[in-house]
């Protein structure tokens, strides 16, 4: 396949700069290795001489005893004949610098960029039109993947921050990307923007419940408490509400306020089969559900996972410790509370937090 001319001398450019940046990241193979070892190797040997004089001193100044002083003197002059030989071994074999580097430098510098080349050629598409971002973006909205919607709309309410209509869409698309925290932000402007209403404070709600790992926190119940104030009959407040009475064992009244949310339902409610599963299910088992287990233990799962990586997250922390208190598994919610005080050991503010989620265990 032959190139234009410009993608030629473009190919050229990169390789040529790609061969550059190995050429100085690789110097210190072949040209730099000598005086650094050689540099270590001296400044051991002056450091020990060092040693020997302090102990002098202390000797003189009486810190020391002669007995210390004498184990001390034998003890560093050893190490100080150690790195002597040492020195002496990389001047007289010239391991500081092997031929090998050199070539093994020289090899990489040329074969790196010719490689890459090559794998472009077979697998690229260096012949294909280049298409500006700004083009690429500027199609029918059908057309777009759900990322390239939500970035069009971003950019959007950059220019028109009070579209309640931008919110209103960017807000569930958030949702189902998995940017609950945004989600939730997106939902606060459009009540800023449009007002309060029951469906975007239970859509708020949700999205922090998605947020905090399933569990119905303290904001999220606020919001949904107060869109059931304004309407008894909104179908999120309801739920989550009872979810949030299961999960503080109160399965009774979980069951009371779902039967009465399924009772005034509409005939063609989307919603009302899953709901009538979730009832039945409770009613079957115990406060989680065989439906909604599963799903469960695989968020939680995944936090475990993530703060075994990064342990530096005391709100996942409390939300393990509260999610296998809702799984009814006190073991591993101790295990948990054990893991927080670990990684936020000198922390008080931190610590005090995490008790307070102990404390709760034995509610």
């Amino acid at each position: 396949m032959l190139l234009p001319a410009n993608d030629i001398i473009l190919f050229l450019a990169f390789a040529a700069l790609t061969g550059l940046t190995l050429w100085l990241m690789l110097r210190p193979l072949y040209a730099g290795s000598r005086a650094a070892e050689a540099d270590i190797g001296n400044s051991e040997v002056a450091l020990y001489r060092d040693q020997l004089e302090e102990i002098e001193r202390d000797l003189d100044r009486g810190i020391i005893g002669a007995a210390e002083a004498e184990a001390a003197r034998i003890e560093v002059s050893r190490r100080l004949l150690a790195a002597d030989e040492e020195r002496t071994r990389m001047r007289r074999d010239g391991t500081a610098d092997p031929r090998w580097r050199k070539g093994t430098a020289l090899f990489l510098v040329l074969a790196v960029p010719a490689l890459a080349i090559a794998v472009y050629l077979a697998e690229g598409s260096p012949g294909m039109e280049g298409r500006p971002f700004a083009e690429r973006m500027n199609v029918p909205p059908e057309e777009l993947p759900l990322e390239g919607l939500v970035l069009r709309i971003e950019r959007h309410l950059k220019k028109e921050p009070d579209d309640l209509r931008g919110w209103e869409l960017v807000a569930p698309a958030y949702l189902q990307l998995g940017r609950f925290e945004e989600a939730a932000n997106a939902w606060s402007r459009a009540m800023m923007v449009g007002g309060v209403t029951p469906g975007r404070l239970a859509a708020r709600g949700e999205a922090r419940v998605m947020a905090d790992d399933g569990i119905v926190g303290p904001a999220a119940r606020r919001d949904f408490e107060r869109a059931a104030e304004i309407d008894p009959q909104e179908p999120r407040a309801q739920y989550f509400l009872g979810a949030a009475e299961l999960e503080a064992g109160n399965r009774d009244a979980a069951l009371e306020r779902w039967k009465g949310l399924l009772a005034s339902a509409p005939d063609n409610a989307s919603w009302a089969a899953a709901l009538r599963a979730r009832i039945a299910a409770v009613e079957r088992g115990p406060a989680i559900s065989n439906v909604d287990e599963p799903m469960i233990r695989g968020m939680v799962e995944g936090l475990a996972a993530r703060l075994a990586e990064d342990p530096d997250d005391l709100d996942g922390w409390l939300r393990l410790i509260r999610s296998y208190r809702v799984l009814n598994e006190p073991a591993m919610a101790r295990e948990a509370v054990a893991g927080a005080r670990a990684a936020f050991s000198g922390d008080e503010a931190a610590l005090a937090r995490i008790s307070l989620a102990e404390e709760s265990l034995s509610d």
